[in-house]
């Protein structure tokens, strides 16, 4: 996928006048890190600038769930989340990270003084919204399979396509895996060895060959 950012087309010149035009910060993170703990309102946009992070949910019941993994150029904030009461979203630095927050009220309301520069910046930022939908829908999609194997092997073609290869290593560790299919562990590593045994696939920890097409 081509690689999208909002500074695309805009000079540093540019940058610099509209970025205190949108009153946005740049902010570093440690490892280990909250980034962001989303609030019951729309307050801010957060683009991750460099390294790795992720989104988890935490319930009523103190369930933890990973929802979604960030990386360089990614957007998050309180415009993804699920108006749900009793859910509690964080953001997490998994690597050192800087990220530039934009106020969400200076997103709809750009200043009078608005230029073209301004406006491409706006439609960047829609842009990464747009691909910011298209990872939910590929949420959704993973989810509704009704068996443990159809997620994997959904989620495996997905990284299939992804990388364009039929080796390749996942984005995750197993782990995590398999807090995003939102199965348990045990179980996955179960099917991922029957997997292996009816020769589907080989694999050793991340690193993932598909010998043939999943279904």
């Amino acid at each position: 996928m081509e690689s999208l950012s909002i500074f695309n087309g805009i000079s540093s010149e540019s940058l610099n006048r509209m970025l205190i035009c949108f009153d946005a910060r740049k902010e570093r993170f440690k490892k280990g890190q909250t980034i962001l703990t989303y609030s019951n309102r729309l307050e801010k946009l957060g683009i991750l600038l460099s390294g790795k992070a992720h989104l988890y949910c935490i319930d009523y019941d103190g369930c933890y769930t990973l929802l979604e993994q960030f990386s360089q150029n990614d957007i998050f904030g309180e415009l993804f989340s699920l108006p749900l009461r009793n859910l509690e979203y964080i953001v997490e630095a998994d690597t050192d990270c800087q990220v530039l927050f934009i106020p969400y009220r200076r997103v709809i309301t750009p200043c009078s003084n608005a230029c073209h520069h301004h406006s491409m910046l706006i439609d960047n930022l829609f842009q990464l919204a747009t691909r910011k939908s298209q990872s939910l829908s590929l949420r959704i999609n993973l989810l509704s399979a009704r068996t443990i194997r159809q997620k994997l092997s959904h989620y495996l073609n997905y990284m299939q396509a992804k990388t364009g290869s039929n080796s390749f290593t996942m984005d995750m560790s197993l782990t995590d895996l398999a807090s995003y299919l939102c199965i348990d562990r045990s179980s996955m590593m179960r099917e991922l060895r029957a997997m292996k045994e009816e020769r589907l696939l080989e694999s050793k920890g991340r690193n993932i060959i598909l010998l043939t097409e999943l279904k």
